[in-house]
């Protein structure tokens, strides 16, 4: 091997977004969004960020990542960590570069006591729910690693130009009106009661979506709630998780009344208040199964698909 392994350092910064960006062409990235999406995320440490150099020269890297701060009540998941990136210079692949990367930040997750890593679906701050299928090598790269296939997922998005809410959509919201059921921007005055409502249906990253809209003092103009007569909440929809202001969701109904159509009204809603704003399309990251086809019916098409991926570890170091 003529290269070493060493822990991330500032100095190669530059030398690891050019080589992201010309083996990663999908997920280009730039040095505002890697301190924003990585250095200063709570859990980054420099010894699962790993860099392969020969002759002062970056050839490779990985990315790894394991919570260091508990993430709400999921808490600081020990015995899980993820790699959320890996690239090496089309020139040394093939060449035991990324293997390498991967065997030692394994190692050193076994040795912090973790059973099982996931790709790339890291929360809260994941770059993409799985391997891109387009990354062939990618694949092929983990499945001779031991890393399994546990599914597929895919990103979606909307085009919002010649979006029309229909007269039957507004129907549908004025007979839910009819039985005390409305939909209206979040107010401050339901902050307990929605963070409450996502707490105990949809979990911690859900509340910490919101949460964070109310503390960047966003929430009002980028959540809806949906209330029934009584004032209880029985669905929310958001945008603007990571920032950027056409990233839609998450979307959630209580399961109870599902059958009612709330969910696609709440949709709706915000497909409407999106093009008041002069946001012409909206997309998300991570959906898969039927919620595909609820978003195809509203206009959504797929424009990335991806494999998901694990594997559980030995301990044998």
């Amino acid at each position: 091997m003529n290269f070493e392994i060493v822990e991330y350092q500032q100095s190669y910064i530059n030398d690891v977004i050019s080589l992201w960006n010309k083996t990663l062409s999908f997920d280009l990235i730039n040095q505002e969004r890697f301190y924003n999406r990585i250095v200063l995320d709570d859990n980054f440490k420099t010894n699962y960020f790993l860099l392969a150099i020969e002759d002062n020269c970056l050839i490779g890297f990985v990315f790894g990542i394991k919570r260091q701060i508990p993430y709400l009540e999921r808490g600081l998941e020990s015995e899980r960590a993820w790699i959320n990136i890996i690239a090496v210079d089309e020139e040394r692949q093939r060449q035991g570069v990324g293997t390498a990367l991967v065997n030692e930040v394994e190692k050193r997750f076994i040795e912090d006591g973790v059973k099982e890593i996931t790709l790339c679906a890291y929360s809260p701050n994941y770059l993409t729910p799985g391997i891109d299928k387009r990354y062939h090598k990618g694949i092929h790269f983990f499945e001779k690693l031991g890393y399994l296939n546990t599914g597929d997922a895919v990103s979606m998005k909307c085009d919002l130009w010649n979006y029309v809410m229909s007269h039957q959509t507004r129907q549908k919201i004025d007979h839910l009106k009819d039985e005390g059921i409305v939909i209206k921007p979040f107010t401050k005055e339901y902050t307990i009661k929605l963070l409450h409502f996502l707490d105990v249906n949809f979990g911690a990253g859900w509340k910490r979506n919101a949460l964070m809209a109310m503390q960047n003092d966003e929430s009002h103009d980028t959540i809806f709630i949906s209330v029934d007569k009584d004032d209880n909440i029985l669905g929310f929809v958001m945008r603007k998780i990571d920032g950027n202001d056409a990233r839609f969701g998450p979307i959630g109904v209580l399961e109870s009344i599902r059958s009612k159509g709330l969910g696609g009204l709440l949709l709706e809603t915000m497909m409407e208040d999106l093009k008041k704003r002069e946001i012409y399309e909206m997309y998300f990251l991570w959906t898969h199964g039927a919620a595909m086809r609820f978003y195809e019916r509203h206009g959504f098409d797929v424009f990335r698909g991806y494999d998901l991926y694990r594997k559980g570890l030995s301990y044998e170091i």
